[in-house]
């Protein structure tokens, strides 16, 4: 299985997202759901990251470089946050 960090991701037009002075960001859904999303930490780094339209491994090697963490731990949490945002339709994955 090929890694989630060699594909192009593209979020999706219909979200609004603000960051606040904490380093929280909230991502709302401009849908008749109106639901929004608080992310921090890392996650909060590869959002930012694909809203400057960096590649993958671009932010992921930003976000080690920052942090004390594994490779391979920050793989799978870089990894489970992108597909936790494309299960909830906030991304595509080409």
């Amino acid at each position: 299985m090929s890694s989630l960090l060699n594909r192009k991701v593209t979020v999706k037009p219909d979200l609004v997202a603000r960051n606040n002075d904490d380093g929280t960001i909230v991502v709302m859904k401009m849908d008749e759901s109106n639901l929004f999303f608080k992310i921090d930490g890392v996650a909060a780094d590869v959002w930012k990251g694909l809203n400057d339209n960096k590649d993958l491994n671009q932010i992921f090697s930003e976000i080690q470089n920052s942090y004390d963490v594994s490779e391979e731990d920050l793989k799978k949490d870089v990894e489970s946050f992108l597909n936790d945002l494309k299960g909830r339709d906030l991304i595509e994955l080409n």
